[in-house]
């Protein structure tokens, strides 16, 4: 358990500079089970959470706004800033709010092991309370735990978040604490009811735009040997979670065209560095593979709709209980992991992925670009060249049918990626094909899945357009994102 004391008095761990503000005004607990309170000490002008002023020990959340007198302050700023003891075994009572289980997360021993050296000892603790919350509480790791990008001290989970241990290793909670109960029917029978996804990996995508080579044209030998290290292959997990009012009813995937539960789907992209703190630019399909899965979220929402009515048929009771819930069926992608792979470096291992985060996408589906971000915020080792973007090609008017390009990707993956050597890009050049409107053109470049998101460079080396889609029955007739969209989402 933990405290922060809140007053006027500098001796408070957050103490405040207003005169509405009294000496000793508040307190918030952090207790073991994970719950954190707010409790105000008798001062004058009250404690408020979310603009009501409480008279006893109040339950607080991530999102609760708390004021004490005239001052708001971001309470969770100050909580993660003091350093974190480790948790002590709960006292267990009667309490709804009481501990189910606790699974402790450490480098060499606990409950779930991640045998890295920037994992503390003892990290990080996965809490389930009888009243079905699950918490991640750090346990004064040097490294830190992260959810959904931020470093928290105790932090209340909710579907979808997204654990880090030292801000580069995934914990899958979800499946860890997996209950689909009431709602889960016996065995034999779950894997024909529910869900999936539907593969959204790899197809095409293209880049942004390069560096200055003068006036005069580099050979695509030159522009080959600038870039090679500025083009990653990427390598990502995603997964389908289906809920029906209050119920979880699981985590799925479509795996050779069967379901699987508690599974991740694994696919591959290309990206490519558009700064030195480690920002890729690449497709939204591949940042998101369900963005663009409409069909297949829907035929997942409606198998689900359809077992609960054969459950509802059972008897008045089960009618009772599942007919509401068909309405409210809901089907959530989720990124449970996204990483990169440098050219020209060997793969043993999932150690030689480069963990990433996730930063932004294009809310409109017809500009198939986002940006993810190495977790270090650096360049690996040996990438010294990035796409430059004040460079990239903005003017409609040199997009032209017949004028060559080039690009460097990843198509097909690690399958055609690996050699004795090591991971290698693949190389090509071609021609603008056509001319498609406002957000793309045509190209004669042949991809693959795993192509999408390579960059595409004009004869002078400049970002021209990022590679996105084409024909899966023919080579020939493929598509690219203009460079100027990826500019404006990157910068």
């Amino acid at each position: 358990m933990k405290s922060l004391k809140i007053g006027r008095s500098s001796t408070n761990d957050i103490a405040l500079s207003d005169m509405t503000v009294s000496s000793q005004h508040a307190i918030i607990t952090v207790y073991d089970t994970g719950e954190v309170k707010i409790k105000d000490l008798n001062s004058k002008n009250g404690t408020y959470v979310n603009g009501k002023r409480i008279s006893s020990e109040q339950i607080i959340t991530a999102t609760d706004v708390i004021k004490v007198g005239n001052s708001t302050f971001d309470w969770m700023k100050y909580l993660n800033e003091k350093k974190k003891p480790s948790l002590p075994p709960p006292n267990l009572s009667s309490d709804s709010s009481a501990v189910k289980q606790r699974k402790t997360i450490g480098r060499t021993s606990g409950d779930i092991i991640i045998g890295h050296s920037d994992v503390s000892s003892n990290h990080a603790q996965l809490i389930e309370k009888k009243n079905g919350d699950i918490v991640i509480a750090d346990s004064g790791s040097t490294n830190g735990t992260y959810v959904n990008g931020q470093e928290i001290s105790i932090h209340i989970l909710r579907p979808g978040d997204r654990i880090l241990i030292a801000n580069k290793y995934p914990l899958d909670w979800e499946k860890l604490f997996h209950r689909i109960d009431p709602l889960k029917p016996k065995p034999n029978n779950l894997k024909t009811v529910i869900i999936s996804v539907a593969a959204a990996a790899a197809i095409v995508v293209g880049v942004l735009f390069c560096l200055k080579f003068g006036i005069e044209k580099p050979s695509p030998e030159k522009i080959y040997a600038h870039y090679k290290k500025s083009v990653v292959l990427i390598y990502g997990e995603y997964y389908y979670s289906v809920s029906a009012g209050r119920y979880h009813l699981g985590n799925y995937v479509i795996q050779k065209g069967e379901l699987v539960e508690d599974e991740t789907n694994g696919y591959t992209g290309t990206g490519f560095f558009v700064s030195q703190d480690g920002k890729i630019v690449t497709n939204k399909h591949i940042a998101e593979p369900w963005a663009y899965s409409e069909d297949e979220i829907d035929q997942i929402k409606t198998r689900v709709q359809n077992y609960l009515k054969r459950l509802a048929q059972q008897s008045r009771a089960a009618q009772i209980e599942y007919l509401p819930l068909v309405n409210q069926v809901e089907v959530t992608g989720h990124l449970s992991s996204i990483g990169i792979i440098v050219n020209d470096t060997h793969l043993n291992d999932e150690k030689d992925i480069i963990p990433c985060n996730f930063i932004k996408a294009s809310s409109n589906n017809s500009i198939d670009i986002a940006v993810i971000q190495t977790n270090s915020k650096t360049l690996p080792a040996g990438v010294n060249n990035i796409v430059n973007l004040n460079e990239a090609v903005l003017d409609d008017a040199q997009i032209v049918e017949g004028k060559v390009i080039y690009t460097i990707g990843f198509p097909a993956g690690v399958s055609l990626a690996l050699t004795n050597q090591g991971i290698s890009a693949n190389n090509q050049d071609g021609k603008i094909t056509q001319s498609r409107g406002e957000y793309e053109f045509g190209h004669n470049i042949s991809i693959l899945g795993g192509a999408s998101g390579s960059p595409i460079f004009n004869d002078y080396g400049k970002l021209i357009g990022v590679i996105h889609r084409g024909l899966s029955s023919s080579q020939g007739f493929n598509m690219a994102i203009k460079a100027k969209y990826a500019v404006e989402l990157a910068k």
